[in-house]
This record gives C-alpha cells, structure tokens and sequence, in this order.
C-alpha cells in the first residue's frame, strides 16, 4: 500500500516523495545518548547497504548526510524480488517438522529447501515467502540450504551423474559468444554496432525496456494487461532469437551473456505468471488495468508453471493454499 500511495501522489503532481531519516533521527536524539546515536547510525548504515545499496549510492550522489537532511524515494521495487513480494519462487520442499505437524505431505519431500528437479536446492529470495530471506536472513537461508545439500549428497554417494552432450558440445555452446564476436568483430569499424550480432549490455537494456514497458514495470506505474503481456511475450520471443547471436569480447562479458540467457527465461515467467493470474493480487507491486481486483474466490492458490523439455511450451496449474498459521 505504501507504494500504491505514493504513485497516487505522483501522478497527481505531488511529488517527490521524501524519506524523512532527518526528522527520525531527531526523534531518537530525543531519547538517545551521543554514544547510542552513533550505534543507531552505523546500525542504519548496515541495513541500507545490506538491503537498499542504491538508496546509499543516491545519498553520496547528493552530497546527503541522511541524518541531517532528507531524500528523495521512488516506489521502485524490484519486479522479480521473490521473497519480499511473498509471491514469487521456486517450489520448494518444506521444512519436515513443520509439514508433518500440518499434515503437509505433499509440501515436503525428502530434503528442506530441495526444488522439484532432484538434487538441486536453492534459498534466500529462491524460496520466497519472507522479505527477511534475501537480506538479513541470508546467511541463515544459505546455512538451512547447504546442510540439507551435504545430507543428500551424504544420501546418495553412489550416484553418478549422465550428461545429455558430451563436454565438448558444452564447451562449445558455453563460449559460443566469444566465437561469435572473433569471427565479426572486424567487419564494421564500430564494435557495438554490427549486423550479425548483439554485444550483452545492449541486449540487457532491450530486455529492461520490454519488461518495463509491457510487464508492469516502473514506466508504466506497475500497470499491465493481456493485451500489453501478449505484446511484451511476442517481443520476447524476437529477444531469445537475437541472444543467439550475443558476442563477449571477454570473459567478463560472456559472464554477461550467460546472465542474459538467464534473465530472458525469468522475465518470460514473471509475464506469463501475470497472464496467467486474472486478478491483481498484490497492489503496489504489480496492477491488471483489466482486472484490477482480488478475487479470492478463483486466485486465492498457489500458480505454478514449468517449461516441458520436449517441447519448450510453458504449462500452468493451481494449487490450493492451505492455512498454517491463524
């Protein structure tokens, strides 16, 4: 809602939007010591970096002490942030104490934080769920995650793994960019513009563009449709099709190609979830301009999707939610 309330005012012409640290600081003056002061600060310090490191950036961008002066805020949150938005993840194997108390068979399978590709585990902002996931409580989401890792790994010691290419053909397809970029890089005098391929920090803004614009990013004030998805999921095909063609001039830059390839597959899903869901579930984060609505009575479950290896199509279904605590 606060992010709701503040794109109400801006669109109203009553921005900006201040963040007031200075008078909450004067507030704790009020009841604090000079030493307690300092404690405060560098604890605030600690959270800003650790969750908010761009909003630290602004403020040494802005010659701003935030003690002392405020700041302007933007209702910008990230559209894939899984665990702060509670709604987005993997899904995941549940802890099994808490399962069996609930009699949540199905939520739990063998090992804590385990995703539903045997083996493979993930945590933090993977799992969703709790803002504290990806920040504060990483350590503790990393530290769940790698003991049940080592247990299966414990579990399975005789187990050897089949790859479906021969190294060679993954070593191929890893460092296909750097061939690309050897072969045409001598072919216009301009290194970032050649008609047969696409250097990663181009293609990166194309996708930033596509998603802001059509996926209900901050452009558009979070606010999307069918027809607008349909139309960011088409441009989206375009994109998969150019990244074939990204060239790395370096290892930095394939790195950047691989998280590219990566980013295309978690935008697609972010969309195609939005589609999927006919409601707006969560306002302030993302609006359905055609159903701008909660409607619990068809979308209060859990949608989850997949992409069927045989044939890349995307396959959705619902699954209840079931109440744990009260």
């Amino acid at each position: 809602l606060r992010n709701e309330a503040m794109m109400d005012d801006m669109k109203k012409g009553k921005g900006p939007i201040w963040m007031r640290t200075d008078l909450a600081f004067e507030e704790a003056k009020k009841v604090m010591d000079a030493k307690e002061l300092k404690h405060l600060e560098a604890e605030a310090w600690e959270d800003f970096l650790d969750m908010t490191i761009s909003q630290a950036g602004l403020w040494a961008a802005n010659n701003i002490r935030p003690e002392e002066k405020y700041s302007e805020l933007m209702p910008s949150e990230p559209y894939l942030l899984g665990s702060h938005a509670g709604c987005a993840g993997l899904w995941t194997s549940g802890p099994e104490d808490i399962c069996k108390k609930h009699g949540l068979d199905e939520y739990f399978w063998g090992y804590n934080r385990m995703t539903t590709i045997d083996g493979l585990f993930t945590a933090g902002d993977g799992c969703g769920a709790s803002g504290h996931k990806f920040s504060s409580g990483s350590h503790a989401e990393g530290r769940i995650a790698g003991k049940e890792l080592v247990r299966y790994v414990l579990d399975h010691q005789d187990y050897t793994p089949t790859l479906g290419k021969s190294a060679d053909e993954y070593v191929a397809e890893i460092f296909l960019p750097f061939e690309v970029y050897e072969k045409y890089k001598n072919y216009t005098t301009d290194p970032n513009v050649n008609p047969h391929y696409i250097r990663p920090s181009l293609l990166q803004k194309r996708l930033q563009k596509i998603m802001d614009e059509y996926v209900a990013g901050a452009g558009s004030w979070y606010m999307t449709s069918k027809t607008m998805l349909e139309e960011g999921l088409r441009q989206l095909e375009m994109l998969k099709e150019d990244a074939g063609r990204m060239a790395a001039a370096d290892h930095h830059e394939l790195m950047r190609c691989w998280e590219n390839y990566h980013r295309i597959v978690a935008g697609e899903a972010h969309a195609r979830h939005i589609l999927f869901r006919e409601e707006t579930r969560y306002p302030g984060y993302y609006f359905r301009g055609d159903f701008p609505g909660i409607n619990d009575d068809e979308w209060k479950c859990f949608t989850v999707s997949r992409i069927n290896p045989e044939n890349g199509q995307w396959e959705f279904e619902k699954i209840p939610y079931k109440q744990i605590i009260d």
